[in-house]
């Protein structure tokens, strides 16, 4: 089922360095093919490939949420992710470093579960977000007056820093600090939040997968789009900004569904015996 399985890992922590070797001698040692992304690669002194032209049929992410991110938007192929937390939160993460080879062993063996998480996608030129799209003024201090619509009804009308429209996996991260709701991953359901809204009329809406949320700015301010943090544009004075569920969706390979564990991690909350 895996022969070539790429391998990307935070380049900053020397722990993620010498896991990512560790994995690469076990799957030779099973057979397979591992594939060093080129900045790891140039770490190590061995050769390796652009993050962009990786291809295979798992790549194991060694990192924080930020390395994950960093290898859903840099990946041209969409390959099943098996993660290693090597970061703070690490809510994206399946395996800490010292269950990394066993986990991986489960998975090897075909008992995993694909965990798929749709992303989310915009009317603008932009990749799909896994977590969330930001949408805001260019200048920190600045707000923007906007309207904002769910299936063409307006549900808000207000002035915010922000207005963020994040995944149910996304509501745990920026949108959780903005005062949103966690929702469980198995709801098809994603989240509309504003960014310090000057009305406390506008609070935080959970709503269908199925619906477009449309963004109208309606103040002269030059707005930038953000996409989970990583992929910025400024757009200037558009009409709207619409966003929806896209087709496209990211598979983790995991052995449980253990979203409340990740949860906890993510409000490091401490377990009770």
């Amino acid at each position: 089922m895996f022969k070539n399985i790429a391998i990307i890992a935070r380049p900053d922590l020397k722990e993620s360095l010498e896991l990512a070797v560790r994995i690469a001698d076990f799957l030779r040692e099973k057979g397979l093919k591992p594939v060093f992304e080129a900045e790891l690669a140039s770490l190590l002194g061995v050769e390796g490939i652009p993050l962009r032209r990786m291809e295979g049929d798992m790549a194991v992410v060694i990192g924080g949420d930020g390395t994950v991110l960093r290898a859903v938007h840099g990946l041209c192929c969409r390959m099943p992710l098996f993660t290693v937390n090597m970061g703070r939160v690490g809510f994206f993460g399946e395996a800490s470093p010292s269950k990394a080879i066993s986990i991986l062993q489960e998975i090897l063996e075909g008992r995993f579960i694909q965990d798929s998480c749709f992303m989310l996608t915009t009317n603008l030129e932009l990749p799909n977000a896994l977590n969330e799209v930001h949408i805001g003024t260019e200048a920190s201090q600045q707000m923007v007056d906007v309207a904002v619509f769910i299936d063409g009804v307006l549900i808000a009308h207000d002035r915010v820093d922000a207005i963020l429209v994040a995944t149910s996996r996304g509501s745990s991260a920026y949108a959780l600090s903005a005062g949103a709701n966690v929702v469980d991953p198995r709801l098809d359901a994603f989240v509309v939040a504003p960014i310090c809204p000057l009305s406390r009329n506008f609070i935080p809406h959970v709503v269908p997968s199925d619906v477009e949320v449309t963004v109208k700015p309606e103040s002269p301010a030059e707005l930038i789009v953000l996409i989970d943090g990583q992929i910025r544009k400024k757009i200037g004075r558009v009409g709207e900004v619409k966003v929806r569920k896209a087709e496209e969706s990211i598979v983790f390979l995991r052995t449980s569904q253990n979203f409340y564990e990740r949860l906890k991690r993510r409000l490091r909350i401490s377990s009770v015996d």
